[in-house]
């Protein structure tokens, strides 16, 4: 199904969670001077206007994005969660016009603020040698999307399903980076799709680092992804993060957003832990909201 929009909810609690761990990611994945490659299998398309007919409808933004942006000058907002928000309130595509996909003569007035998707926290952390690979298969999001990085030589978007094209990309050129992998769960199948691709990918290129979202619902299957990733044998270890609350509100709603980190680098667990505490305090969710890590496979 291609039902998803991710625009409804970009900003939300959810994303604060999954992209500050992107962004601890990708600040390791800096330190060296070796090429890196970053591969996002369910890429939507690259960034959000939060004053569009779409975010405004859920207003979801308001109590993630907005809500720690605001709270990111106290004393007790950690570091690298501080520099993401930075560098989130600093995104503004229209300033970078048609390299962003921004055209003169568009139909549609951008209001702001912006909100980077995935794609986009990762171009601009790319550099010269580095390389992103995008894969959409809605055909609203991806040409929206193509629009918006076909003029960076860096960046190959793929119009094809993630996960069949994540297995069959397996091992990248480039032996160093990461695979994030954040599916809409628009059917139930959907689950058991992205166990299988990421074990499939992690078994042809071992040494990489995986990242799978998954929702956390009344009604969910996160209990079975955990169980799964449990039984990978990675020599880095495969980790449970967690944001939730206890109570879920109507049927079918988020009660909270987990990741799968296999091969998480140095120090992750820590850093994400005390990000992942902060926004649970300080982030809106349906019920009062804390965090947790579990190593699921202890690292090597």
């Amino acid at each position: 199904m291609l039902s998803y929009l991710h625009g409804f909810h970009a900003g939300n609690f959810a994303d604060m969670h999954k992209h500050a761990a992107l962004w601890l990611v990708l600040n390791h994945l800096r330190k060296k001077n070796k090429p890196f490659c970053v591969i996002d299998s369910h890429a939507g398309s690259g960034w959000y206007d939060l004053g569009s007919a779409q975010a405004a409808k859920t207003g979801e933004w308001k109590g993630g994005y907005a809500l720690a942006k605001a709270a990111s000058s106290s004393s007790d907002v950690p570091e690298m969660l501080k520099q993401y928000l930075d560098h989130v309130a600093a995104f503004d595509p229209t300033a970078k016009g048609r390299d962003y996909g921004v055209r003169e003569g568009d139909e549609v007035d951008y209001t702001g603020p912006f909100y980077p998707g995935s794609p986009f926290i990762v171009r601009e952390m790319l550099r010269e040698e580095d390389e992103l690979i995008l894969m959409e298969l809605h055909p609203r999001e991806y040409d929206a999307l193509y629009h918006r990085v076909k003029r960076d030589g860096r960046i190959h978007l793929h119009k094809r399903d993630g996960y069949e094209g994540l297995v069959a990309m397996m091992p990248p050129a480039i032996r160093r980076g990461l695979v994030l992998m954040d599916p809409s769960y628009d059917v139930k199948q959907d689950y058991q799709k992205a166990i299988n691709a990421t074990q499939r990918a992690r078994e042809r290129w071992p040494t990489g680092t995986f990242m799978l979202w998954y929702p956390i619902l009344e009604d969910g299957f996160d209990a079975e992804m955990r169980n799964a990733f449990g039984a990978i044998k990675a020599s880095g270890g495969v980790l449970a993060a967690e944001i939730s609350c206890d109570q879920g509100g109507a049927k079918g709603r988020m009660r909270g957003a987990g990741l799968l980190v296999i091969n998480p680098p140095w120090q992750f667990d820590q850093q994400l832990g005390e990000i992942g505490n902060w926004l649970a305090k300080t982030c809106k969710l349906p019920g009062p909201g804390k965090h947790t890590i579990k190593w699921l496979v202890a690292a090597e």
